[in-house]
């Protein structure tokens, strides 16, 4: 799905570490033999002149991939991959070393970063600054939705102005809560309908969205609880945030919570921690145990019924779900962070594959899932001591 990746930076979460998978030839055989790929065989995305690495960030409902790709200097290039997998390298603002693509929308417009510039790349690759309100010196970009519509900041400073840049680049400034000074968008759905958070004090984020025409719409007028940092908004209007501290609780438990459409208000329970919903509603994550420490891929219905998904192996969860209800995450451990194992998928049957990689001492984690099923993500190895390589893959059902 085309979810900005940074718009989970400042959850208050464990964080999602990095793992690996590789090639699975079809199985060889005779003439008359059926050559179609294995299912769920993972395939490297290839790389363009002079690339060493990359790293897959999304892919939409065609098969359009985009992220990065990395030389020799370990400077990363932003990079498109099209649905017969060939690679573009995306053009930079004049001036910059590097950049990356992070969204990609239904039509092929990506967006991303060059050097520290927001931009977004037309479908046939032109580059555009996503740029400020008049007054601010620059801009944050966080995340774009499936009709191009991509949402962030606006800064002058330490003050943040939410924004969100339509599909012809006119940029939108996103008001405050009353009282509040600052705003950030970070979510946006097909209609223009943007989630984000009003504050003032960086300990208290309050959940909001703005409608099409920029209403501000506050999600929590019960003052339930004290901060949330938005996750994302589905097409349904449905909006989930991670983090939320009932008012007078401890942070130590924070909730994942849900804002319907018609303002009702699901709260996920204690240790739950959200990373995507999709359009009717099913929340993906992970549930941290009693100790705070184990946690454990966790699938939430729309009406906040929990169902534990990866309980098959230690550590897990899920980082994207889509509308069918599949999902994808990874297996782990704790510490050290390269010993993380395998990419998994999550059947919405509740079935759990394990996304097998070649040979099987490698690592893998996934990135993304589209609506067709296919889901992409990195192969990760060790060629010596203290270093690591990393291949984007791609995963067909």
């Amino acid at each position: 799905m085309s979810i900005g990746i940074r718009a989970l930076r400042f959850a208050a979460a464990a964080t999602i570490l990095a793992a690996v998978c590789t090639l699975t030839p079809a199985t060889a055989g005779s003439a008359s033999a059926d050559t179609s790929p294995t299912a769920n065989a993972a395939t490297d995305l290839p790389l363009p002149p002079g690339a060493i690495s990359s790293h897959p960030a999304a892919i939409n409902d065609d098969g359009v991939i985009v992220g990065y790709t990395q030389g020799s200097n370990n400077q990363m290039s932003p990079t498109r991959w099209d649905p017969d997998l060939s690679p573009t390298t995306l053009p930079l603002l004049p001036g910059d070393p590097m950049g990356y693509v992070e969204a990609v929308s239904d039509d092929g417009t990506a967006a991303g970063w060059s050097g520290s510039h927001p931009v977004r790349w037309a479908p046939d690759g032109t580059v555009t600054p996503l740029q400020p309100l008049p007054g601010d010196a620059r801009t944050d970009f966080r995340a774009m939705s499936r009709t191009g519509i991509a949402v962030g900041e606006s800064a002058l400073g330490g003050t943040y102005r939410a924004v969100k840049w339509l599909p012809d680049g006119q940029a939108v400034q996103l008001a405050p809560l009353a009282g509040d000074t600052l705003a950030m968008a970070l979510s946006v759905n097909s209609s223009g309908t943007v989630a984000g958070v009003s504050f003032s004090d960086y300990s208290a984020y309050h959940p909001v969205k703005w409608l099409p025409d920029g209403t501000l719409v506050p999600l929590d007028p019960t003052s339930a609880y004290s901060t949330a940092w938005v996750v994302q908004i589905n097409d349904a209007g449905t909006v989930v945030a991670r983090g939320a501290v009932p008012t007078g609780g401890p942070r130590s438990r924070s909730h994942s919570v849900t804002w319907g459409a018609d303002g009702t208000v699901t709260d996920l329970g204690p240790g739950s921690n959200a990373n995507a919903i999709n359009a009717s509603g099913t929340v993906v994550g992970y549930e941290l145990g009693a100790d705070s420490i184990d946690y454990t891929a966790t699938s939430w219905s729309p009406d906040g019924t929990a169902t534990a998904i990866g309980s098959a192996f230690e550590y897990t969860t899920a980082v994207d779900v889509n509308d069918a209800g599949v999902s994808v995450g990874h297996t782990g451990v704790m510490v050290p962070s390269d010993q993380h194992r395998y990419a998994l998928r999550y059947e919405s049957d509740g079935s759990l594959t394990e996304l097998d990689v070649t040979p099987s001492d490698n690592y893998s984690y996934t990135t993304s899932i589209n609506n067709a099923g296919v889901a992409v993500g990195v192969r990760l190895t060790f060629p010596t001591p203290g270093s690591s390589t990393r291949t984007a893959v791609i995963w067909r059902p």
